[in-house]
């Protein structure tokens, strides 16, 4: 008893040691969480990470400018991960390794022969043998009627009877054993034993049951010596588990980081074809303008020329002083050249402000596109962070206890528990169980039932129906966890609960929208941000498109203005020419009123050279007419190239974006 209060004290003081250890780490946990909490920013983002490398989302998405992105460091990162998959390649092939050897030794242990265990009748054999040997006891029915030599029972028997009995079982059970063929089992021997030889349960009164006793524990350390026994797998199959967990989250690291790898190869081959593209753009832009402008000042120059020339047309009228005919018909010539020559100039002047409002269209139809380009930028990135967010909160924390993508529960439950050894154990302990209720414990029941009936206790019901009962109940079990499980791992696809695949995705993608909206559905559907806002995006279904659609048809508008004014440059072109013959012809004039008026022989030499002037300046107005409309040809080529290039890019910017399929991964678009 002393000792029993010793043990109760250990306990007691151990579980008071016990409870104070925990009330400690949970007083030291809340401290250092509410450190955390007032050492944490609450405004601040988490890092991604690409490849296990956190400067590599810093690199590629610096600051959303040209300039930052004009100068990633490309190298840098490439070797960074270049280094990262050769670090991961090695691992994964000493994992590999590990999981080969350790395959093969639990296969060579599960192939390994087994001994058999003894059945009854050998059990039997074996009793018989040595309870009739020279010495012992004679008979089995002897061993029986005399209670294995009780005092008092008959017929007598030697003394030492039973240790006859063991000493001559061993001869009897070594060739059985010796080969490894056969093993004993000391529970099953005491059991077989203890009801063919009637020992009963009072080992005082029926000396049979230690006479068992003695005779399983000899043959068992025999059986013990030569015996093959079931190899044991399980430390070995848990280390494989762990291998092979270690194995599948190295190949998952490595394969998003070879997907990011290849994704910002194509990130940055397309970084580079936008910096060609926007350097020979810059180039195009500068150049028309350069252009433009000097056309402006052309058009500047023309228009004082033709001021002159208007004057020099009314000089030389004045000139013509005589009242004949040939003179009158020169006046009127030339005062018509001079209204087409006012009408001609009102025609500049319009062309100009053309121009004007073309350039001004023009840069406002660039900025709404290049606004468009950046809106969908932020949605794609904003997507993409709302995806990352649902990874980093929901679903590594389903990969890091095992379950990922790849994982098939049914690897590591059984779809038939009752051909498993652990039922096999379970029915063999409830046999046990079931013939000692029905049998030894029911028969003392009775003798007592007259004072409490005890027989309550073993109503057990059928042992063929307990036992379907319990594998049906494990199984049952077993499919609502494996189903709890599939649920959970359908999480980890980013289109759960929509019918979105990749495929579809992409061709969404393709008809402008933005990447990734369709990955954040499922757990953002019920969002006010996306309801009233980030679902107008869908492509054919949200509001936005529709919008750009009217920008679309702006454009085409602007197409139409430009070609009116391609229309006015060629009224300018027959303008142009109408002015010049009306002035051939009033030159003509001119030249026969010289030479019939003899009052204006006196200015000839004046009006000549006027009309030399005149004749001068003509050609010159043609040279710059000509070269205004070689600008603006050349200005509404590039005008049509940045529209097509624009649209390009609108259509093909998801190939600037990272996919939201991958767990630590950026993106960027033009």
């Amino acid at each position: 008893m002393s000792l029993f209060r010793v043990l109760a004290s250990a306990v007691v003081l151990f579980s008071m040691a016990q409870a104070a250890r925990i009330r400690l780490d949970i007083q030291e946990q809340q401290q250092k969480h509410q450190l955390d909490i007032q050492h944490t920013d609450p405004d601040e983002v988490a890092a991604v990470t690409v490849c296990e490398d956190d400067a590599i989302w810093e690199k590629i998405m610096a600051a959303p400018d040209v300039g930052s992105i004009r100068g990633i460091p490309w190298k840098e990162i490439s070797d960074s991960i270049n280094d990262y998959l050769s670090n991961e390649a090695v691992l994964i092939g000493s994992l590999e390794s590990e999981v080969e050897n350790l395959r093969q030794e639990i296969e060579r242990k599960k192939a390994a022969e087994v001994s058999e265990i003894f059945s009854d009748e050998q059990i039997q054999t074996l009793i018989t043998g040595s309870t009739s040997a020279e010495g012992s006891f004679g008979s089995v029915e002897n061993a029986k009627t005399s209670a294995c030599g009780k005092p008092g029972k008959r017929p007598r028997v030697p003394f030492d009877s039973m240790e006859k009995a063991t000493d001559h079982i061993v001869s009897l059970a070594k060739p059985l054993l010796s080969t490894g063929e056969f093993k004993s089992e000391k529970k099953k021997f005491l059991t077989v034993c203890k009801s063919f030889l009637d020992a009963g349960e009072d080992d005082l009164e029926n000396y049979c049951g230690e006479v068992c006793f003695e005779l399983a524990e000899v043959v068992q350390r025999l059986s013990d010596q030569h015996s093959n026994a079931k190899k044991s797998t399980a430390k070995l199959e848990k280390t494989l588990a762990e291998k092979n967990l270690e194995l599948l989250e190295a190949k998952k690291r490595g394969s998003q980081c070879q997907k990011s790898k290849q994704n910002i190869e194509g990130f940055q081959v397309y970084l580079e074809s936008l910096d060609t593209e926007i350097s020979a753009r810059h180039k195009a832009v500068r150049k028309a303008e350069l252009d433009l402008d000097n056309a402006q000042w052309a058009l500047d120059d023309l228009e004082k020329k033709l001021e002159d020339q208007k004057q020099l047309v009314s000089d030389a009228a004045a000139l013509l002083t005589g009242t004949q005919k040939t003179v009158q018909e020169a006046r009127e010539a030339l005062a018509a050249v001079q209204k087409d020559e006012d009408q001609f100039i009102e025609q500049i002047g319009a062309a100009k402000n053309q121009l004007s409002e073309l350039r001004e269209e023009l840069a406002n139809m660039k900025s709404a596109i290049d606004a468009i380009l950046w809106i969908k930028k932020y949605v794609s990135a904003t997507a993409l962070m709302m995806g990352y967010y649902v990874d980093v909160t929901v679903r590594e924390p389903v990969r890091e206890i095992g379950l990922v993508e790849e994982t098939n529960v049914w690897d590591y439950f059984s779809e038939n528990v009752a051909s498993e050894q652990c039922s096999t154990s379970f029915k063999y302990h409830l046999t046990d169980f079931h013939q000692y209720c029905t049998g030894p414990a029911m028969a003392a029941f009775e003798k007592i039932k007259h004072f409490v009936d005890l027989t309550p206790l073993c109503k057990l019901g059928e042992e063929t129906k307990i036992a379907t009962e319990g594998d049906t109940g494990v199984q049952t079990r077993i499919g609502l966890i494996t189903r709890d499980l599939k649920d959970v791992q359908s999480w980890l696809d980013p289109f759960k609960g929509t019918d979105m695949t990749a495929e579809k995705e992409t061709a969404k993608v393709e008809k402008g929208e933005p990447e990734g909206l369709r990955q954040v559905m499922g757990v953002y559907g019920n969002t006010q941000f996306y309801k009233h806002y980030m679902k107008e995006w869908k492509v054919e279904k949200g509001k936005f498109h529709e919008l750009l659609k009217q920008l679309v048809m702006k454009m085409q508008l602007l197409e139409k203005d430009v070609l009116q004014e391609e229309d006015l440059l060629k009224d300018l072109a027959g303008a142009l020419q109408v002015t010049a013959n009306a002035r051939e012809e009033a030159q003509a004039k001119l030249d026969v009123a010289l030479a019939n008026e003899e009052a204006a022989l006196q200015g000839k030499q004046q009006l000549e050279e006027a009309m030399a002037s005149l004749e001068s300046n003509i050609g010159e107005s043609r040279n710059m007419l000509a070269d205004l409309e070689q600008v603006l040809k050349q200005a509404l080529q590039l005008y049509k190239k940045a529209r097509e290039t624009l649209i390009t890019e609108h259509s093909a910017h998801k190939n600037g974006i990272m996919a939201l399929t991958e767990v630590h991964v950026s993106a960027l678009s033009d």
